[in-house]
């Protein structure tokens, strides 16, 4: 399958326990849309007003981690998710889902309400989280991955380091490293390649300020690693299943 894509328009967690892993990413500072809901979101303020910036969180089997790529015309499955905000006002979300591809997950979206994941109460986060600004993937062969998604997305493609290629179609990127090339740029949290690549590693944040979430993070007892550039790097165990890179803007 062949598309346009204009963005990475979410990453999707299918996991057994969502409202576990919603409990931990909590620690690590995040507000999600309201609990009794399918999915809980973490959403972030978008480049763009009619592509959302998010990250859901779904039960499901099997479990794994999938991108949506956000494109302007698309026949498919409708989703509808409805969430009250605090002051109770009902926000209703419609989002169109096409067929999926690969190498890695994928499927194509179309966003009929996309203001619903803008909401302020819902992109103000305790731990000053601005957007998702890159997906991290682990693949045997990184240059034929990106290739593949290069075909698929009508996408740019870039090798930035031995070991690791850019992938991409609008503002948030797509990662795809080697083994050994993502166990090296991650050891200060002894991170492990996936047993069955190619996969969704991890994501990169963008945070307002590193000190802040420093401290935050040492309140709740969230063990942290920080690298250079001022990184602040927490391990997939913290968080459900994903290694977190925040990254901060000043």
């Amino acid at each position: 399958m062949k598309i346009s894509a204009r963005d990475i328009d979410h990453l999707t967690l299918t996991l057994t326990d969502p409202e576990a892993a919603a409990a931990r990413l909590q620690q690590l500072g995040f507000r999600l849309t309201p609990e009794g809901v399918e999915p809980r979101c973490i959403c972030f303020q978008p480049d763009q007003d009619d592509v959302p910036n998010y990250i859901e969180l779904m039960q499901g089997d099997p479990t794994g981690v999938s991108l949506a790529m956000n494109v302007t015309e698309l026949e498919g499955e409708e989703r509808t998710h409805s969430w009250e905000t605090e002051d109770g006002y009902e926000v209703d979300a419609g989002v169109v889902i096409g067929e999926g591809g690969g190498p890695l997950p994928w499927l194509p979206v179309r966003h009929e309400t996309p203001d619903a994941f803008m909401e302020p109460e819902w992109i103000v986060h305790p731990n000053g989280a601005l957007a998702l600004m890159a997906v991290h993937a682990v693949a045997e062969k990184p240059k034929e991955i990106a290739r593949a998604l290069k075909e698929a997305w009508s996408a740019k493609v870039e090798e930035i380091l031995d070991g690791c290629m850019l992938v991409k179609t609008g503002t948030v990127e797509l990662l795809i490293w080697s083994p050994d090339a993502y166990q090296s740029e991650y050891k200060a949290i002894e991170v492990m390649a996936p047993k069955d690549p190619p996969s969704i590693v991890g994501v990169t944040i963008a945070v307002e300020r590193a000190r802040p979430l420093q401290a935050l993070l040492r309140a709740n007892n969230v063990p942290f690693a920080l690298a250079e550039g001022d990184r602040v790097l927490t391990s997939p165990e913290q968080s459900g299943g994903l290694m977190i890179e925040f990254l901060p803007q000043n």
